[in-house]
This record gives structure tokens, C-alpha cells and sequence, in this order.
């Protein structure tokens, strides 16, 4: 095991969750119905607990808790670069996204550090493993027009949302 290497794909990580909590607050202003608020909303929540699980590792390993500028700012222009698409077309962009980039690097985290080595940090490594193939599964499900595409997310989150009556 690499800890730099680690560290480094951790903040990755952490940056990544910044990046997906921009996107979809940014998506949220124009959303069209109370189904597509929270669907929004959800994920939005999801990466804001995402970031909140990662950070007492991060600040055991002495590294930066900020928001990252470049991230933010990628997940503002990735939502407006996404606006004029349609509801379903966008969700099977951000599912390739996830599958080809974004779930590759968060599983790579397990392979980083094993549980003997750092057993808060390899637990932290799976769950994000875990928590990016949930945000997969959402955008799978929404992108196919399935009926309750948030399921996945049931017994994800620690905080859900109420849906809107």
C-alpha cells in the first residue's frame, strides 16, 4: 500500500462528492415536478452524506476539508452544460460518466489500503465503493424510466428525504 497514493485518490474522492452536490443542487433549480425535486434532492443529499462520512479520515490523515474550488465549479458548468437535454438523456450521460470514470476511481480506493493496514480507512474505501454504485443504479433507473428509481437509495442514506405530497 501506497499512503500517498491513497491520500491522493481519497481527496480525489472527496472532491468528486463536492463536484456531484454542485451538479445536482445547480440541476435542482430547474426542476420540473415534485418526482424530479426529489430525485434531485436525494442525490444531492447522498453526496452531502458521502462527504460528511469521509471527512473524520480525511482529518486523520491531516488533510484539507475545504470545498475545492475547481470542483464546484466543474459541477455548476457540467449541470448547465446538461440543460438543454432532456430528463432522461441526462441521467444516461451521468451514468456513463460514473460507469467509465468516477466508479472505477472510488473503487480503486479499496484496493489502496487494506483493513489490517488502516481498518477505518479500508471500511471508508468500501463504502464509497458502495456509495458510488448506488448513485449508478439511480441514474440507471431514471435514465430507463423505471417507476421509484430512487429505491436504491432507501437504505443508503442515513437522512432521507420525505417525498413531496
Amino acid at each position: 500500500m501506497n499512503n500517498s497514493e491513497f491520500a491522493e485518490n481519497l481527496l480525489g474522492v472527496y472532491h468528486g462528492e463536492q463536484l456531484g452536490e454542485v451538479l445536482f443542487s445547480t440541476m435542482l433549480q430547474s426542476a420540473e415536478n415534485d418526482e424530479q425535486h426529489f430525485i434531485l434532492a436525494s442525490l444531492m443529499q447522498l453526496e452531502t452524506e458521502g462527504k460528511a462520512v469521509m471527512r473524520p479520515v480525511l482529518a486523520r490523515l491531516n488533510m484539507s476539508l475545504a470545498d475545492n474550488s475547481d470542483a464546484i465549479a466543474e459541477g455548476a458548468t457540467v449541470a448547465r452544460s446538461m440543460a438543454s437535454m432532456s430528463w432522461t438523456d441526462k441521467f444516461a450521460a451521468m451514468a456513463s460518466a460514473v460507469r467509465d470514470v468516477y466508479l472505477p476511481k472510488y473503487e480503486e480506493l479499496q484496493g489502496l489500503m487494506s483493513a489490517d493496514e488502516d481498518a477505518a480507512a479500508h471500511k471508508l474505501a468500501v463504502f464509497m465503493g458502495e456509495h458510488e454504485r448506488v448513485v449508478l443504479a439511480v441514474f440507471e433507473n431514471v435514465a430507463a424510466g423505471k417507476s421509484e428509481p430512487t429505491a436504491p437509495l432507501s437504505t443508503f442514506l442515513h437522512f432521507p428525504l420525505a417525498a413531496a405530497r
